[in-house]
């Protein structure tokens, strides 16, 4: 994919819990961008909020439009001293170290979940923090997912992938990292502008409450459309890395 200026807008951890935060973070990114969002949902965040429970939130989901994503079960894998230690959380990496038949068992559960409210079966995946584990690519494939959004790239089913990194502002509740969460993306932020490369703009419930993040993430937002970036959809992202390199649109 050329250097074209386009980016991704994505939306993580989409859940009952966080009600109209969900309208907030749309909020924070430019107009144009808003019908384009990837929005990746949890069927049943911590076991606890099913969203055929909270079928109001759903309604609200669908109103948002843009794409809907599957993003794990539960976003979580229990309590755990080290994950505490580091992030001030529980382990939140559902998918990293499942067996087969566990991840089977998570990954048909979140498809039954979100078929149900939303009528349709989910084609796009994204395993919470990024942590794939090593038999999500072939169960994917076998229930026709179209791909998933990996760590780095967008993965298809049968196809190359596209190299898409994402520029993430969510590093957990402690204070701490915070801080060197955004120094380290300072850096990152100005690569991003003056090489124009095509990147993943995504945004956490979490981002909302801590001050010095959000006022980032505002400054982002006003680059993108001082400087003239164009949001395109999952799909559009798609169809522009495909095409020769004489620009993108869509």
């Amino acid at each position: 994919m050329s250097p074209d200026a386009v980016y991704l807008p994505e939306i993580h951890d989409h859940a009952p819990l966080i009600g109209a935060a969900s309208e907030d973070l749309v909020a924070l990114f430019p107009p144009a961008a808003r019908p384009l969002i990837a929005h990746s949902i949890v069927p049943d965040w911590q076991g606890a909020w099913p969203l055929d429970a909270h079928l109001d939130y759903v309604a609200r989901l669908q109103a948002l439009g843009g794409q809907v994503v599957l993003h794990g079960y539960t976003h979580s894998l229990g309590e755990d001293w080290m994950n505490k230690l580091l992030y001030g959380h529980d382990n939140r990496s559902e998918f990293a170290r499942l067996s087969m038949a566990d991840a089977a068992r998570r990954l048909d559960a979140g498809i039954a979940m979100f078929s149900r409210v939303f009528g349709q079966a989910p084609r796009w995946f994204c395993s919470p923090r990024w942590q794939d584990g090593t038999h999500l690519p072939a169960l994917l494939a076998a229930r026709r997912f179209e791909g998933w959004l990996g760590r780095h790239a967008i993965h298809r089913i049968g196809q190359s992938a596209i190299p898409l990194p994402p520029l993430n502002f969510d590093e957990g509740p402690l204070r701490w990292r915070e801080l060197a969460g955004l120094a380290l993306r300072r850096g990152v932020i100005r690569r991003i502008f003056a090489t124009r490369r095509p990147f993943r703009m995504v945004l956490h419930p979490d981002d909302l409450t801590r001050p010095d993040t959000l006022r980032q993430i505002r400054q982002v937002m006003d680059l993108l459309e001082s400087e003239g970036w164009q949001p395109l959809s999952l799909a559009g992202m798609i169809a522009a890395s495909n095409r020769p390199k004489t620009g993108c649109a869509g």
